[in-house]
């Protein structure tokens, strides 16, 4: 499950582009009583409380069982294809992002030298 799909109920109502839609499971964290917000496919699971850090299980809503959740394997497929191309794009963004440091640095050397060779 990923992070993403937790939400806040509370952040939702302040207008943060939090959409909390018919599918989505609304709970307190038993512990600091934070609404979160799931995605259905969460149910069942072990997750970390945005509001106090304490892991939570997300209930089970009435009449559904576990079994609902199962996908099947095409399905499975699509968001492996699709969780690879996000992998691909973010290891093309990290390279991407380690040229620009290395330019960065290069630039922050050229100054430094020129700082200290004004103040000689």
């Amino acid at each position: 499950m990923a992070e993403e799909d937790i939400k806040s109920a509370e952040d939702s109502e302040i207008g943060d582009n939090v959409e909390i839609r018919d599918t989505d499971i609304v709970f307190e964290c038993p512990n600091c009583g934070k609404e979160l917000v799931i995605d259905y496919r969460g149910a069942g699971l072990q997750i970390t409380c945005s509001g106090c850090g304490t892991p939570v299980l997300v209930p089970i809503p009435d009449g559904m069982e576990l079994v609902d959740l199962d996908l099947d394997c095409g399905e499975i497929l699509k968001q492996l294809f699709a969780t690879r191309r996000n992998y691909q794009k973010a290891e093309l963004q990290i390279q991407s992002l380690k040229v620009r440091l290395a330019q960065l640095q290069e630039a922050l050397e050229v100054m430094q030298k020129v700082v200290s060779e004004g103040l000689e």
